[in-house]
C-alpha cells in the first residue's frame, strides 16, 4: 500500500514522456495570482532552479525569487530583500550564488547608485549591499535603458547606458560604461560623447566576449531625414577593446540602402563579431535581401561585408510560406555563432493588424479597436563565413491572438550537436499541441508533436523559456491553467 502510494505521488508531481530521444518532464503545478503571473527564467545549477516573478514585465520592483528543486517542485519563494528604495536592474545566477544588481537614488550624495546584492542558494541574503558605482542624475534620462551584461564564462561584467553629456546641453550624449571582474571589483569607468541628441538615439543590442570586450549596435537618424521605425537610420557597432581602452566605431550602413532589421552575435571560438540583417532598396518596402559583416578582435579590421540581393529570392523559389508569399516583416529572433565562422539565423514574421468594431451602451452605439498580433513563418538561414547562404528553410505557422501582446505567440529555440530545434504552440489560445522543427547542419528540415494535447495539453511561455545545458531546455508552461515547469532533455 505504502508503495502504490509512493507511485501515486511521483505520478501527479513529475510527468515525463519519451518522444523521439527527447524526454519531458513537468513539475508540480503552482497556483499563481495574476499580479505575479510574469516569469523569468534565471538558470540552473545543481541546487536547483531559479527564476524571478512580477505583476508586470518590467521586472523592477515587487520582484519575488522561486527555488525549484531538481524534479521541479517548489521549494522556496520570497521577495528579493531590499532594504531602500530602489530599482532591481538585473538577476544573474553565477556558479552557487545569485547576484541582484539594483539602481537607487543616494539621497546624502544626490547620485544614482548602482548596487549588487549576494544570495545564497536558499535565497539568503548573504553580506551587505556593496557599491559598484555612483552617477550624476542629470546623466540619466526619464526612460533610461540601463543594461548589465555578463560574458559567457562569467569573468567580466559591465553597466552600461546611454545618457546626458552634460548637465545643460542637450545636442550631446555619451556612452556610459562600466567594468568589473569576477569578484564584481571595477577594472574601467568610462564615457563616450555622441554628437547626437539623447532622444535620437537607439540600442539594438549590446554584448561581451570572454575578454571582456563590450560591444553595442546603436542607431541615429541619417542626416536631414526624421526618424521613422528604422527607415533613414544609420546603424554604427561600437566595440570597445578592454587591453588598450580604445573604443572603435564599424559603420554598418550600407550607400542607397535602408536596413530593416539586424544584430550581431559574438563568436568567442573564432573570436570575431558577426553582423546580420535584412535591408531593402531605399524608399522601396520589398526586402531585396541580407548583409553580413565580421569583425575580427585580434585585429580589430572587417574581415567580410556582403550584400546579397539574390539568395534569398533563389530560396523563396523553393519553399513557401503559408498565406502572405513574401519576405517582407521579417524581425531577428536568434543569431547563433558557428564554429567554423558563419551564423545561423532564425528570423519570424510579425506584425500587427487592428479591427475595428462596434458595440452598444444603453442603446447607443460604440466604436472601438482591437490590436491582433501575428506571428506567422519562421525562417531559417545558414550562412558561411565567407557570408553566402548555404542553406536555408521555412517553417510554416500563423499565429494570432487579440489584445494579449502575444503572450503565448511566436517561439523559443534550442541548440543541441548538429542540429537548430524551434518549439512553439499549435494554438496560442487554449491548451494543446507543443511543436517542434528541427533543422540540422545538412538542411534537412524535421517537423513533430513535442507534446501531444492527448498526454499533456500546456502552453509555453516562449520568452519565458531557457537552454540551461548543453541538452537540456528550461520552459514556463500555462498546464491546466497552472503555472507549470518544463524540462526538455535532448
Amino acid at each position: 500500500m505504502y508503495k502504490h502510494k509512493l507511485l501515486s505521488i511521483f505520478i501527479i508531481f513529475i510527468f515525463s514522456l519519451h518522444a523521439n530521444a527527447q524526454i519531458i518532464e513537468f513539475g508540480q503545478p503552482v497556483k499563481v495570482k495574476n499580479k505575479n503571473s510574469y516569469t523569468q527564467i534565471i538558470g540552473s545549477n545543481e541546487f536547483g532552479s531559479f527564476l524571478i516573478r512580477c505583476r508586470d514585465n518590467n521586472f523592477k520592483k515587487w520582484v519575488s525569487i522561486e527555488k525549484y528543486n531538481t524534479k521541479l517542485s517548489l521549494e522556496i519563494s520570497k521577495d528579493i530583500p531590499l532594504s531602500i528604495p530602489a530599482f532591481i536592474e538585473k538577476v544573474l545566477l553565477v556558479n552557487q550564488q545569485i547576484f541582484v544588481f539594483i539602481s537607487a537614488k543616494n539621497t546624502a550624495t544626490n547620485k544614482i547608485d548602482f548596487l549588487v546584492i549576494k544570495l545564497d542558494m536558499n535565497l539568503n541574503q548573504t553580506g551587505g549591499m556593496v557599491l559598484l558605482a555612483s552617477i550624476d542624475e542629470f546623466m540619466l534620462s526619464d526612460n533610461i535603458d540601463l543594461t548589465i551584461k555578463s560574458s559567457i564564462n562569467k569573468k567580466f561584467y559591465t553597466i552600461s547606458f546611454i545618457g546626458k553629456a552634460s548637465q545643460n546641453n542637450k545636442d550631446k550624449s555619451a556612452l556610459y560604461l562600466y567594468g568589473f571582474d569576477d569578484n564584481l571589483l571595477p577594472i574601467y569607468a568610462k564615457t563616450f560623447e555622441i554628437n547626437e541628441n539623447l532622444n535620437d538615439i537607439g540600442t539594438t543590442n549590446c554584448d561581451m566576449d570572454n575578454e571582456g570586450n563590450y560591444f553595442t549596435i546603436l542607431d541615429f537618424a541619417k542626416v536631414g531625414k526624421k526618424k521613422r521605425k528604422n527607415e533613414n537610420r544609420k546603424f554604427v557597432l561600437y566595440a570597445f577593446y578592454k587591453a588598450n581602452q580604445n573604443m572603435l566605431e564599424y559603420d554598418i550602413s550600407k550607400p542607397g540602402v535602408e536596413i530593416d532589421d539586424l544584430g550581431f552575435v559574438v563568436n568567442n571560438i573564432k573570436k570575431q563579431v558577426s553582423i546580420i540583417g535584412f535591408y531593402s532598396i531605399e524608399d522601396e518596402v520589398n526586402i531585396s535581401g541580407y548583409f553580413y559583416q565580421t569583425i575580427d578582435l585580434k585585429t580589430t579590421e572587417t574581415l567580410v561585408n556582403v550584400l546579397d540581393s539574390t539568395s534569398l529570392r533563389l530560396l523563396k523559389e523553393k519553399i513557401s510560406f503559408s498565406k502572405t508569399m513574401d519576405l517582407n516583416d521579417l524581425f531577428i529572433r536568434k543569431i547563433i555563432p558557428r564554429s567554423d565562422g558563419g551564423v545561423f539565423l532564425i528570423s519570424e514574421k510579425y506584425f500587427l493588424t487592428r479591427q475595428s468594431y462596434t458595440y452598444y451602451v444603453n442603446g447607443f452605439p460604440q466604436t472601438n479597436t482591437r490590436v491582433v498580433y501575428n506571428y506567422n513563418d519562421i525562417l531559417l538561414l545558414s550562412v558561411k563565413p565567407d557570408g553566402l547562404l548555404e542553406i536555408g528553410d521555412v517553417v510554416n505557422k500563423e499565429q494570432q491572438s487579440v489584445s494579449d501582446g502575444g503572450y503565448y505567440s511566436s517561439i523559443t529555440s534550442f541548440v543541441n550537436n548538429d542540429a537548430i530545434y524551434t518549439i512553439y504552440n499549435a494554438d496560442v489560445n487554449q491548451e494543446g499541441d507543443v511543436l517542434m522543427n528541427k533543422f540540422n547542419v545538412k538542411g534537412k528540415s524535421e517537423n513533430k508533436i513535442l507534446v501531444k494535447a492527448i498526454n499533456a495539453s500546456v502552453l509555453v511561455i516562449p520568452s519565458d523559456c531557457k537552454q540551461i545545458s548543453a541538452n537540456s531546455l528550461l520552459a514556463c508552461t500555462i498546464r491546466d491553467k497552472r503555472f507549470t515547469l518544463m524540462r526538455i532533455t535532448f
